[in-house]
């Protein structure tokens, strides 16, 4: 793997640990994960999604999501180097 991937993938770590839920060891699932009210904000202002009534049909491709995530890593990484 590249050094960029690597960089990418910890840029993208560390966003995920900055916007976990508060005391996500307390409730299930133990993972730290986002709140769910802030994913639905991000899929909202990402693709469009109505955050009030989301439908998996108004989901993109799980490619497309996956390639704007790394998008974003690459973006972070970047900002992180300035």
């Amino acid at each position: 793997m590249g050094r960029n991937k690597i960089k990418t993938i910890i840029a993208l770590l560390k966003y995920g640990w900055t916007v976990r839920r508060k005391n996500w060891w307390y409730r299930f699932p133990f993972i730290p994960i986002p709140p769910k009210n802030w994913l639905l904000w991000r899929f909202e202002t990402a693709w469009g999604i109505d955050s009030m009534n989301p439908k998996w049909d108004d989901f993109p491709p799980i490619k497309h999501i996956i390639r704007d995530i790394w998008k974003f890593g690459k973006w972070l990484n970047h900002m992180n180097h300035r």
